[in-house]
Order: structure tokens, then C-alpha cells, then sequence
């Protein structure tokens, strides 16, 4: 029995590896278990997105849900691959002043329960001009980020600009994300996004390897990848936004 975690930052591509994983190696598939903005059903491993702005930290967890949810999985006998980006974890009203290490802290203690595998993207640029489009979207909708293609939908040219607040805000997480490898990374696989997608069974076999399971590869696994858009056509100040990555 696996309880995996996919530790990640927001729009890695996490979507698209961990369902290879949830397919691939036969799997539940249990969504971003932990988020603010996902309800969890306690019926098997069913959650549903909640329409909230999630540019604002309005409608934070509380600790007791957050404990709750852990201890459901606990408890949850099936196999399954969820995913999880650590600065949620104390993401609640009651801890919401907490500091930088008392929240690593709480991150680390937590994600001790299950059999963690990292996601890394190269690609910062892109990674954060999809960051910045997903909060411009329409909540309800969300069709700048939906999976399925014949929803997904570009946002008009120049229709974008892109703020060094939400830059730093981003950076912020990816850092949180980096220092909590440091911290609790104990040569478990780490999947690269570019990797992944030029050659995911590559990427899968890090996860054979380190944790002694046997993958199925077939074809049906893997979900077509939808491009990134020309950001430079969508964002106002895309020179200043690569400026700002170095």
C-alpha cells in the first residue's frame, strides 16, 4: 500500500504528471487534497473545486479541517497519489500569522505520512505568466486554465499586466516549496516537467527505482499536454517580466 504525494508548486503541470502516476501505476487518484480552494466529500477520495477568488485569502481552512483530512487519509486503505503544495498546510485562520519555520515545521510534520515525490519545473517564466492568467479567469468558469481543451481558452492580446507584487508573491511559494525539499528531501524521485513531458516513462522510473513499484505503460496513460500561448502577445510588460526572473 502507497500513500503518495506529489509536493509541487501552483501551475507545474502537476495535473498532468500525477495522473500519469495514478494511471500508470494503478492507483487512486485523490486531486489536491489540502487546498483551500477544493472540497473534500470523505467518500472515497472525491473532492470538488470551490469558487472562491484565489488571489485573496478569504475562506482559509481550519486547523481541525486540515487534521481531519489528514487522518481520513491515515485511515484510507487503497493506494493512492494526491498532491500537496506545503505552504497550504498551515494555510488556516488560527495559523495564519505563523512564522516561516514554525509553517515548515508543521509542513514537514505532516507530510511525514506519506511517500512524497517532488515536481520541479525549469521553466519559470512560463510557470508564472500561467500563475498570473489563472487569477484573471472567470472563478466559475475557469476557462484559462481547464484541462480539457475545447474549454481552455486564451486571454486577449495585451489584455494582461503582470505586477512585481504577485511576482514576489509567486517566488514566495516556489521558495517555501525549495527550502522544504532542503529540509525533509531524502533522495525520494524528483520528476522535471521538461523531462516529463518529452519522455514521461523516463520520469516514471525514478519512481520504480526508489520505491519498488512496477509500472503499466500504455499509451491511454498519458493525457495530451495543452501548449502554452504565446505569453509575449498576452502580457503588456512581458520584457519586464523576464527581467524580473534574470
Amino acid at each position: 500500500m502507497f500513500k503518495f504525494c506529489l509536493i509541487c508548486t501552483p501551475r507545474s503541470g502537476s495535473f498532468y504528471v500525477q495522473r500519469y502516476i495514478h494511471k500508470t501505476f494503478d492507483i487512486e487518484f485523490g486531486s489536491e487534497w489540502f487546498g483551500r480552494v477544493k472540497e473534500i466529500h470523505y467518500d472515497k477520495l472525491k473532492s470538488s473545486p470551490v469558487d472562491i477568488d484565489h488571489s485573496v485569502n478569504e475562506n482559509l481552512l481550519t486547523n481541525d479541517e486540515i487534521t481531519k483530512r489528514l487522518v481520513y487519509l491515515k485511515n484510507y486503505s487503497p493506494s493512492f497519489i494526491i498532491k500537496c503544495m506545503p505552504f497550504q498546510l498551515s494555510n488556516t485562520i488560527e495559523r495564519n500569522n505563523i512564522s516561516w519555520d514554525g509553517s515548515q515545521e508543521i509542513s514537514s510534520k505532516i507530510m511525514r505520512n506519506f511517500s512524497l515525490i517532488y515536481l520541479e519545473n525549469r521553466d519559470i517564466l512560463s510557470q508564472f505568466c500561467f500563475d498570473v492568467i489563472s487569477k484573471k479567469q472567470d472563478y466559475i468558469k475557469r476557462n484559462f486554465t481547464s484541462y480539457n481543451p475545447d474549454l481552455r481558452q486564451i486571454p486577449l492580446e495585451n489584455s494582461i499586466t503582470a505586477t512585481e507584487e504577485h511576482f514576489e508573491h509567486f517566488m514566495y511559494r516556489q521558495k517555501y516549496v525549495e527550502v522544504f525539499k532542503e529540509r525533509n528531501h531524502k533522495g525520494e524521485p524528483t520528476i522535471i516537467w521538461e523531462d516529463f513531458v518529452l519522455d514521461p516513462i523516463k520520469e516514471m522510473y525514478k519512481i520504480e527505482e526508489y520505491y519498488g513499484i512496477r509500472g503499466m505503460y500504455y499509451d491511454k496513460n498519458k493525457k495530451d499536454i495543452i501548449p502554452h500561448p504565446d505569453y509575449s502577445k498576452i502580457f503588456t510588460n512581458y520584457d519586464e517580466i523576464k527581467s524580473w526572473i534574470g
